[in-house]
């Protein structure tokens, strides 16, 4: 633990540029390191952020595919109907 040689407070490890410098956080004052391997930075994340789990059942996975599955069909339908449609309109017209 080092402390502050302007105001005595306790110098804090931050990284800055890839590196870590100790920091004054009442004054201000930045101290280089010549070994940083004895400080280890650590962060803390609240555990409402760090998990997000979905659970979903098998059941509803085979109804959603299922439902896309119904949807597909239609959309093919209808295309092969427009579809059709235009190709009569041209054969029409000529």
């Amino acid at each position: 633990m080092e402390f502050c040689e302007k105001c005595g407070k306790m110098l804090v490890p931050e990284r800055r540029d890839g590196k870590i410098v100790l920091v004054c956080r009442s004054c201000g004052f930045v101290k280089g390191l010549e070994d940083s391997s004895s400080y280890k930075m650590t962060y803390s994340v609240e555990e409402n952020k760090r998990r997000k789990i979905a659970i979903v059942s098998e059941a509803e996975i085979r109804r959603r595919s299922k439902e896309e599955q119904e949807l597909m069909e239609d959309y093919y339908r209808l295309f092969l109907e427009t579809y059709a449609e235009s190709e009569s309109e041209s054969e029409s017209e000529r």
